[in-house]
């Protein structure tokens, strides 16, 4: 990854020019900022080719300061402190932070004035970072029969596939299996709850990162689809989940960054990460009415 120091006009229409010359030739902007110092507007960008960017922006009649590679972090959001423990890190090693922001991931991007010796308290931190004890979060629920007829299991069509989902606190679920299986159609079945939990932590997750990177949503739905295979020998898989995210945001939020966060939420996903099949994702991103 790659910063630019771009000089910009402090005029209306600018940075529009910019993002235009960049998306002409299919250069993305990975991340960065920008301020109005002095009459000057200076902005930072991140870009996995430097090269490419520079000579669009180039041609397209904009100041180039510098480019430079940078340092890529990522840091506990959890927990307070971690930006001035790494930049004290990066101070006792005799480096200077000379640029600073985030990029559409919520990494951490550092322009420094010693690369070798900022990369080296990097990689300290990163298997620092690695090597801390998993955090173990465990979840009990209470599945209860209901299904029993009278007979019990004397037949296969002798007993209702019926159950309740409990826990703790909480409104118990009324559950079946797949009308297909003999199962109660009012009733959710396994198949939907695995994709409800696919859709909602890909939601929360989402959600966590557009609040962090100042993307207001207003609205979010999603009706996802699950697609099972069945052996003819009994048994099967889930062969894929595709998620279709509906969200609005506020009116002068960055869309692009918004439809990017979808990726990231995926890769973050607890429960995504867990299965063995692809988990997908088509989303829209829409500004929402005025008023």
């Amino acid at each position: 990854m790659q910063d630019l120091a771009i000089r910009l006009k402090h005029e209306p229409g600018a940075l529009a020019r910019m993002g235009e010359a960049l998306g002409a030739v299919g250069v993305s902007v990975e991340g960065g900022g920008g301020f109005v110092a002095g009459g000057d507007a200076i902005v930072h960008f991140l870009f996995e080719d430097g090269a490419a960017a520079r000579g669009a922006l180039e041609a397209a009649g904009i100041e180039v300061l510098e480019v430079r590679d940078v340092l890529v972090q990522r840091l506990d959001q959890e927990t307070p402190g971690q930006l001035g423990r790494i930049a004290r890190r990066m101070a006792d090693a005799g480096v200077n932070i000379e640029v600073v922001y985030s990029d559409h991931q919520n990494q951490l991007i550092l322009g420094v004035d010693r690369l070798a010796e900022g990369r080296a308290v990097s990689e300290t931190w990163t298997k620092e970072r690695d090597s801390r004890p998993v955090r173990e979060h465990r979840y009990e629920t209470h599945v209860r029969w209901t299904g029993n007829t009278g007979a019990g299991t004397a037949s296969y069509r002798g007993y209702e596939r019926a159950h309740e989902i409990e826990a703790p606190g909480k409104p118990a679920i009324a559950g079946s299996s797949d009308p297909h299986f003999r199962g109660d159609r009012t009733r959710w079945n396994p198949e939907e709850l695995l994709i409800a939990a696919l859709s909602t932590c890909h939601q929360l997750w989402y959600l966590h990162l557009c609040a962090d990177a100042g993307i207001v949503v207003t609205a979010y739905e999603d009706r996802a689809l699950g697609v099972m295979n069945e052996r003819a020998e009994g048994g099967g898989r889930f062969a894929r989940v595709v998620l279709h995210p509906r969200v609005a945001i506020r009116a002068g939020c960055d869309r692009e960054l918004a439809l990017s966060l979808h990726e990231r939420a995926h890769a973050l996903c607890f429960i995504a990460s867990s299965v063995n099949f692809p988990v997908q994702h088509e989303a829209d991103v829409t500004f929402a009415p005025a008023g």
